[in-house]
Order: C-alpha cells, then sequence, then structure tokens
C-alpha cells in the first residue's frame, strides 16, 4: 500500500467511526467532517510515516543490528562478539566471546 491508499483507508475509518460517534452524541459532525478531510489525514498518515521510518532508521543501525545484517550476507560463516552483543542479535552465526579473547581479538585489530 502506498500513502494515498493508506490515506484514503484512513480517511474511510474516520468517517465510519465518526458516524457511530455522532450517532452516539460522543462528536458532532463538524468534529468528523474536520478530522476526516483529506488534505489534515494526509499530513497525518505522513509524519506517521517519517517518523516510523526515523524510528526503524535508529533501531536497525545499533550494534547488535548492524551485526545481524552482516550475520545474513551469504559469504559470512561466525562472528564473533562479546555475550551480550552475540544475544541481542538473535542470529546463530553470532557467537559469544569471553572476556580475555575479545580482549585478544581487539589488540590484533589495532596492529
Amino acid at each position: 500500500m502506498n500513502a494515498a491508499q493508506i490515506a484514503s483507508a484512513l480517511r474511510l475509518a474516520i468517517v465510519f467511526f465518526g458516524g457511530f460517534a455522532v450517532a452516539r452524541g460522543w462528536l458532532t459532525q463538524e468534529q468528523v467532517d474536520f478530522a476526516s478531510d483529506a488534505t489534515l489525514v494526509t499530513a497525518v498518515v505522513g509524519g506517521v510515516a517519517a517518523i516510523a521510518a526515523a524510528v526503524y532508521g535508529i533501531w536497525i543501525r545499533r550494534p547488535a543490528g548492524i551485526v545481524a545484517q552482516a550475520a545474513k550476507l551469504p559469504g559470512v560463516g561466525v562472528i564473533k562478539a562479546s555475550a551480550s552483543l552475540a544475544h541481542a542479535s538473535g542470529s546463530g552465526k553470532v557467537q559469544p566471546v569471553d572476556a580475555a579473547e575479545l580482549r585478544q581479538m581487539d589488540e590484533m585489530t589495532r596492529r
């Protein structure tokens, strides 16, 4: 579904539930008309989509997300990482190492 389809579905839902709320006396017809305005719904859907994209971008770029993406690559056999990072990645290819082995690997990469 694209943004226009989502906005249209949202407008229909607002009209449906708005009609129900008007019939029950919870809302006035003017309030429902304002909430189902195409410009307002499109702006809200666009804003929610932008926020969702930003949150997803931040979430996937956390260390565990980056390691999980690397583990999905076909050429990757095993990734050694700290126990907390290996557990957080959720991939069987990411194996935990103890602190001494992690320090040794860190020293090797600095040379």
